[in-house]
């Protein structure tokens, strides 16, 4: 067996002779490692996984898109049962108001964009199911709703302390 047959990038381990016989030769393929591909979904899956509570509403978000094109898909007429659901967000905003009155204007502002952002995000699964989460109208409330919600949750979170997470 002549060098020059063998792969010049193989490594090679050499046997020592063995009793009246020919000396053996192993050649060693080099191992391939990941593809690039593989290689940025593990560290994206590493860095998701290390920030998951930060992604939270993007996360639930992503699951209730998959289940309303589900649902969509085997029953829309779900959506007219869902759709009074929609206020319920309003009349528990009602509710806290008749039960415990603001005392500053800023706590009646932050309690009404509460409700409204809430019933927006509540009225959009009975959309979504009708429509189809697909459709450029609904595919666009969700994509403001989702951000809405994760800088929400973000502003939330740097204002709460450490020792409460």
């Amino acid at each position: 067996m002549s060098r020059r047959t063998r792969p010049l990038a193989a490594p090679t381990v050499r046997i020592p002779r063995q009793r009246g016989g020919q000396p053996v030769i192993v050649v060693l393929a080099p191992e391939e490692g990941p593809t690039l591909t593989a290689r940025a979904a593990a560290a994206s899956g590493r860095w998701l996984w290390k920030h998951r509570r930060s992604w939270a509403p993007t996360g639930v978000a992503a699951v209730l898109l998959v289940v309303t094109a589900l649902v969509h898909l085997i029953e829309p007429r779900t959506a007219w049962a869902l759709a009074p659901l929609a206020v319920a967000p309003v009349g528990v905003w009602a509710w806290i108001t008749w039960r415990r009155p603001a005392t500053s204007r800023s706590t009646t502002t932050w309690r009404a964009l509460l409700a409204a952002a809430v019933t927006g995000a509540v009225a959009w699964v009975p959309a979504a199911i009708w429509f189809s989460p697909g459709h450029p109208a609904v595919a666009l409330a969700w994509l403001v709703l989702t951000l809405a919600a994760q800088a929400a949750w973000l502003i939330a979170r740097s204002l709460t302390t450490k020792e409460t997470r």
